[in-house]
């Protein structure tokens, strides 16, 4: 094309301008493809046995955008499993993870590192990583939800089930804001509360790495009680909080976990806690935030719950949410969440202590 005299210089960089357009139309076109390829419903997130929504980004059909567990020991990590890595197979970057646009001005390549949509798993269990998940909590998902402890009662699985809706819901109206394609939603606070052991920081969890998985945002997992604490270390070390509450404040999704857990033993605590959730509050970041406390109008029944009277040392059985946290925080919290309560199911951990009892007391009864 440039050895043709009749060319003029004008008409050659209209020439190199198109061929470059075509270029990055069709590596997008790659991309979007891979993006709609890694997008997964949610009742098949661990389902191995659905290869057409998993075989596009992993080769052995288990490892939705080629993310698994490792276990190694005391090693517990998000990492890219050996048999789905995109990378060494990819036809975009010949395995270097890098990209080339063409650069009008340089007449050249530019080379971007990392930049390959290949890389995509690898960037998200970084991310994964970077949560501060429990290690109890690492491999939930929206399908592992415990149900068999609920039996034959229908209505109380139809409940949780109810309850899974709502918070999938939750997460695909936030997926335009923290993919960049749209304004916050007008609720952007999720605040799960009821009773202890019915499912409230699993689904927290599976809601919290599913968007990481789906957008590659930023997140962070923090346990009311823990977070305490080490305001508490910050305190008596004489330093600034601001190391623990930074990453919390401008996370781009936000687990809170047991909320107004524990005791606040100095006003300081519950401000510096004020403090972040208002920030957050004000930047219309997304907060996940769960809780054994109820709102005023509400109240648990012991008896109901299977008990005499209210247990000793658990104040959520006579103490409402806003007595825990204080009215501004409270206040914050119901004007932009939604609310799903789990009032009313029994608890799982429960159910298998009675379970295993009741098969303890069968083996006692044959042996004597």
């Amino acid at each position: 094309m440039f050895n043709k005299p009749s060319q003029s210089l004008e008409a050659a960089f209209e020439e190199l301008e198109r061929l470059a357009k075509q270029r990055d139309a069709s590596s997008e076109s790659r991309s979007g493809q891979g993006m709609t390829k890694t997008s997964r419903t949610h009742s098949s997130v661990s389902d191995a046995s659905n290869q057409d929504e998993s075989s596009a980004a992993c080769v052995c059909g288990h490892h939705p955008l080629a993310i698994y567990l490792r276990n190694e020991g005391n090693l517990n990590e998000f990492a890219i499993c050996p048999a789905c890595d995109a990378q060494p197979r990819c036809e975009d970057c010949q395995g270097t993870g890098q990209l080339r646009r063409f650069n009008l001005m340089t007449l050249k390549d530019d080379v971007i590192p990392g930049a390959c949509q290949c890389r995509t798993g690898r960037r998200r269990a970084e991310l994964l990583n970077q949560i501060g998940f429990p290690r109890r909590y690492r491999q939930t998902s929206f399908a592992a939800i415990q149900m068999e402890h609920l039996g034959q009662n229908n209505k109380q699985t139809q409940k949780l089930n109810d309850c899974r809706n709502r918070v999938i819901e939750f997460c695909e109206t936030t997926l335009p804001f923290l993919n960049r394609k749209g304004p916050a939603p007008e609720k952007i606070f999720l605040t799960l509360l009821g009773p202890v052991g019915t499912g409230k920081t699993h689904l927290a969890s599976a809601a919290l790495k599913w968007l990481v998985e789906e957008t590659g945002c930023s997140a962070r997992f923090v346990d009311f009680l823990f977070l305490l604490s080490q305001l508490r270390e910050t305190y008596s070390q004489n330093t600034s909080e601001e190391k623990i509450l930074k990453p919390l404040r401008e996370a781009d999704v936000l687990l809170i976990d047991e909320l107004g857990k524990g005791r606040a033993e100095k006003a300081w605590q519950l401000e510096k806690l004020d403090d972040l959730l208002n920030s957050r509050y004000n930047e219309g970041r997304i907060t996940l935030l769960t809780t054994n406390y109820l709102p005023p109008e509400f109240s648990y029944d012991p008896v109901r719950s299977g008990f005499r009277t209210a247990p000793a040392n658990e104040s959520f059985w006579e103490q409402s949410l806003p007595e825990r946290i204080g009215a501004r925080m409270y206040d914050r919290i119901v004007e932009s969440s939604v609310f799903v309560d789990f009032i009313g199911l029994p608890s799982f951990r429960r159910a298998l202590a009675d379970s295993y009892l009741e098969r303890y007391k069968a083996e006692m009864l044959r042996e004597s």
